[in-house]
């Protein structure tokens, strides 16, 4: 009896403090899509230098890991990290492909926004990995394909200075808090809080809200329109600013850290001299059902799986408290069994 009760505390032990967080890291050889909607959109048409309303844009986004990478980085900061590169596509066509041509510009997307990021393979939070020489396997963002174009962390730099906050994912064991998450259009975290909890077809989450407040967008270089675009008639291109705000909201399963939902409440101007002449873009886009429903369910993708966040929350559910607190119980009942008989009083 004694040896069983060993046993099984040995087990809840074991399965608390070893297997909970072996298995509680993000994978490193994730792959992942997203779709996101944005019906009834407001935009403006640099081809057309007008704004156009009644637009349906489409975000694609693509995250896959960098097994390689993390395993080095890992190594190098003797901490577990994983790497990713994302990249983000935005226009008003559906399943955008870039041209062949990298000419071909009236043909670019509305928006793109490619990232590398190193994160913390438990809390979700990025890790500043900015390695000199010809080793590229540092954190970056962009907006074009050209290499050369990416900008890598510079803390006197005003358009990047590095990741920071929670950026894809949120911690393993969620509270409910508040936590900073990432802004690519500002490049750099805001705060975003607890509201509620709430369930997607079915599975538990927790509901987090950020404001990000209106501020002009950094560029590279300066963003010139025509003069009477900004009510200056008289003049043929003047310098404008970008402004940008938005509240977004995520829909995050406590247990994995998974998003399964994302939405976006955006509104970005073109200003002149401090006052908002243009809408650049003006849209509330958010992940279409199919994608919540891969979040949730799991489905496969060009032959990979992805997502079934409701059965991979149960399983680490199980190793995490379930199957500790059931062995831990059954250990004490043994010796307390042992005990009972040892000292009961005897006739």
């Amino acid at each position: 009896m004694i040896g069983l009760g060993v046993f099984f505390v040995g087990v809840a032990a074991l399965a608390r403090f070893y297997a909970y967080p072996t298995l509680a890291v993000a994978p490193a050889d994730q792959i992942a899509h997203t779709v996101s909607a944005g019906p009834d959109a407001t935009i403006f048409s640099i081809a057309e230098l007008k704004e156009k309303s009644g637009v349906e844009l489409e975000a694609r986004r693509t995250v896959r890991g960098d097994v390689a990478a993390a395993d080095k980085i890992s190594e190098a900061l003797d901490r577990k990290v994983v790497v990713f590169d994302t990249a983000v596509v935005t226009d008003d066509s559906k399943n955008y492909q870039f041209p062949d041509d990298a000419s071909k510009t009236d043909e670019m997307p509305l928006s793109f926004v490619q990232e590398r990021v190193v994160l913390d393979a438990h809390t979700g939070e990025a890790v500043r990995w900015n390695p000199s020489g010809d080793d590229n396997s540092g954190e970056y963002i962009a907006t074009t394909l050209e290499k050369t174009d990416r900008l890598k962390p510079d803390q006197n730099s005003p358009l990047f200075k590095g990741h920071e906050g929670l950026v894809l994912k949120f911690p393993f064991g969620t509270e409910k808090k508040t936590y900073d998450f990432w802004d690519s259009t500002l490049r750099k975290a805001f705060p975003i809080q607890f509201k509620e909890e709430a369930t997607v077809e079915g599975l538990k989450v927790y509901v987090f809200e950020q404001e990000v407040p209106k501020q002009e967008v950094p560029l590279a270089k300066p963003l010139m329109v025509p003069g009477p675009l900004v009510d200056e008639p008289g003049r043929d291109a003047v310098e404008v600013q970008r402004t940008y705000k938005n509240t977004r909201t995520l829909w995050i399963e406590p247990i994995t850290g998974a998003i399964i939902k994302g939405q976006e409440k955006q509104h970005a101007t073109i200003a002149y001299n401090g006052e908002d002449k243009l809408t650049a873009t003006q849209v509330t886009i958010a992940y279409d059902d199919a994608t919540v429903t891969k979040n949730v369910k799991g489905a496969t993708e060009n032959g990979v799986a992805e997502g079934g966040y409701q059965s991979k929350a149960a399983q680490l559910n199980l190793i995490g408290f379930w199957v500790p607190l059931g062995a831990l119980v059954v250990g004490l009942l043994l010796f307390g069994f042992v005990g009972f008989r040892q000292w009961r009083p005897r006739t």
